[in-house]
């Protein structure tokens, strides 16, 4: 191989060398570039991420400071209707009183004994006795024109079917003697109690008979445990609407009179 050849090789070989470093350059400097994109690319979705997982996490802190608040204003709600239920803020027309003179008897004594308006409705006040017709038993009651419905101290209240319709079975106790008494009526339909738990309860409408005063007529009462209350009947307007006016000042204006009372009261009259 002469000198020529051999400088010819060697050129070609430096060529061949030269390229292959450019090559290998390049590559590294594309492979670098590539990498730093996908760097970048990755720190931004990981921000997105994080920022999609605080916006996450300050929505559900929103979401449960808003039903802490309902379940607040939930159980305000129940504690007003309770105190409402316990002291009602009754606004009804008081009975006007006469200002004649003074009725003076025989004996120069001034009457003790209130007067009331001529009127064929029974005369309550905010507190009378009822009597359960049937049972001999008296209990106080709170006569409330604030509430829709009547309610009636009832315990042990049991469901069961007879001829095919639903009936009730429950305890009523006498207050002073605390015997029990087993009635059952016909189910007329379920009412929806609000009460101090989240749910609301579903209590039994039962048609019982009572006499407040000269008044004895049935009515429809809500089944309910009133052994906290100090008023084991509550009379709402769908028992004192048309039959019952309320005078607000004052109580026990309806003497209670029992069916034998009248009858015996009506057979001494005819005696005389």
């Amino acid at each position: 191989m002469n000198k020529k050849t051999v400088l010819m090789v060697s050129g070609s070989l430096r060529n061949l060398v030269l390229a292959t470093l450019a090559i290998t350059s390049l590559s590294a400097c594309t492979q670098s570039k590539l990498q730093q994109q996908m760097q970048a690319e990755l720190g931004t979705a990981q921000a997105c991420i994080a920022k999609q997982e605080a916006q996450g996490q300050q929505l559900s802190e929103q979401q449960a400071e808003t039903l802490r608040q309902l379940q607040r204003v939930q159980q305000q709600l129940v504690l007003q209707q309770m105190a409402i239920e316990a002291k009602p803020q009754v606004i009804e027309r008081i009975v006007p009183q006469g200002k004649c003179p003074p009725v003076r008897t025989a004996n120069n004594k001034t009457s003790q004994t209130r007067e009331q308006p001529t009127t064929d409705k029974q005369i309550v006040g905010l507190r009378e006795q009822a009597l359960i017709a049937g049972l001999n038993i008296v209990m106080q009651a709170r006569i409330s024109t604030s509430v829709a419905n009547s309610v009636v101290d009832a315990r042990n209240i049991q469901m069961f079917e007879r001829n095919g319709e639903e009936w009730v079975r429950f305890t009523i106790y006498n207050p002073e003697t605390k015997e029990p008494h087993v009635l059952e009526r016909k189910r007329l339909r379920f009412q929806t109690v609000q009460t101090a738990n989240p749910t609301p309860d579903r209590r039994p409408v039962v048609e019982i008979r009572f006499t407040i005063g000269k008044l004895t007529q049935k009515g429809e009462f809500i089944l309910a445990d009133r052994s906290a209350s100090e008023y084991p009947i509550l009379i709402g307007r769908n028992l004192l609407r048309d039959v019952m006016l309320v005078d607000v000042s004052g109580n026990n204006l309806a003497p209670l009179q029992r069916v034998e009372d009248a009858a015996s009261s009506s057979s001494s009259a005819a005696k005389k």
